[in-house]
């Protein structure tokens, strides 16, 4: 694996980051968009889902297809998650979890991440706190760097498609007004064009300023089963096309008509996105008939499913697996 985090890089990347903050009035990243295969056009809206990896397999995600039976129903899946821990200086670290680990670790990846991508689907990282006292809200400006080097090096070991980022769990003592913005900034700078950056609106999204939210692909509104215009949105220069004004909780029962006036509403409020979270299997809580009804309103397509029952079979790391910032910065 190259080094991807040499003096040039470094040097590129801070001028990415100082070039997006001086921006005055910034524009969406059009560029990391996703492009939408031609059977799912005519309504234009990005599906998202996020997928417990301590007890479901991600592979069910892509087992959602449209009528031709290959394009797959979600364009992002989000693997929940990796937890942002910190070293004995108190610096960050990113941890994958004993469930997490085998997906990602010695080749799980193959198994569990490139099937999705083969098909189309955007495999990201989502990353959140773990009740130690550090987050993406209270980092300092140094820790920012260490931290955004850290996730750029995880998407490019394990071939990922980005990062989402989600503001909880993290028991902060205080949180401070930049660190978002910075690790969200400095990401975008160190990774390619074509990876993507997706946040869960929730906790200190109110921090992030417009520069950082110009590196933003899209976002999602944190009030699960409601309907949230980007009036309710926190982030500020976010845009119709990059929201998610709806966030269905699969591991809740949802009703059908709900889920197709959702969909209605965002094709009609030119919303980019829906967001449903946390997929179960068809025996625990079947989502067919959820999916059926919103690709009805947004592709005038049905959906089908040959599994959905995928057993969670990555087994387990007790130890899970740490990558540090030397880590990044050196392998």
């Amino acid at each position: 694996m190259k080094k991807i985090f040499s003096f040039v890089a470094l040097i590129a990347a801070l001028a990415g980051v100082f070039a997006c903050n001086k921006v005055e009035a910034p524009q969406p990243n059009e560029a990391n968009q996703l492009t939408r295969p031609v059977t799912k056009g005519y309504g234009d809206v990005i599906m998202a889902c996020y997928v417990e990896t301590n007890d479901v397999n991600p592979l069910n995600a892509g087992d959602y297809v449209l009528e031709d039976g290959e394009t797959p129903f979600f364009d992002i899946v989000e693997l929940f998650a990796a937890n942002i821990h910190k070293d004995d200086a108190g610096n960050p670290t990113l941890y994958l979890n004993d469930k997490l680990a085998p997906v990602l670790e010695d080749g799980g990846v193959n198994t569990y991440v490139r099937p999705l991508q083969d098909k189309g689907i955007k495999v990201l990282l989502t990353v959140l706190g773990d009740w130690q006292h550090i987050g993406v809200a209270n980092m300092t400006s140094a820790q920012t760097t260490q931290f955004a080097e850290i996730l750029a090096y995880a998407v490019e070991k394990y071939g990922l498609d980005g990062i989402g980022f989600d503001d909880e769990y993290a028991d902060y003592y205080s949180t401070n007004s930049t660190s978002y913005s910075e690790i969200i900034s400095k990401l975008h700078a160190l990774m390619p064009s074509n990876k993507i950056i997706t946040v869960f609106d929730w906790g200190n999204t109110h921090t992030i300023n417009s520069a950082a939210a110009a590196c933003i692909d899209y976002a999602y509104h944190g009030y699960f089963g409601s309907y949230m215009g980007l009036e309710y949105c926190n982030i500020t220069g976010m845009t119709n096309e990059r929201w998610s004004a709806s966030s269905l909780n699969l591991g809740n029962y949802n009703s059908t008509s709900i889920a197709s006036d959702y969909a209605s509403r965002t094709m009609n409020d030119g919303y980019g996105a829906m967001m449903f979270f946390n997929l179960r299997t068809r025996n625990d809580r079947d989502p067919l008939a959820l999916f059926d009804a919103v690709s009805e309103v947004i592709w005038l397509e049905s959906v089908s499913c040959d599994n959905g029952n995928r057993s969670r079979d990555a087994g387990s790391d007790p130890d899970g697996y740490t990558i540090t910032y030397d880590m990044a910065t050196n392998n």
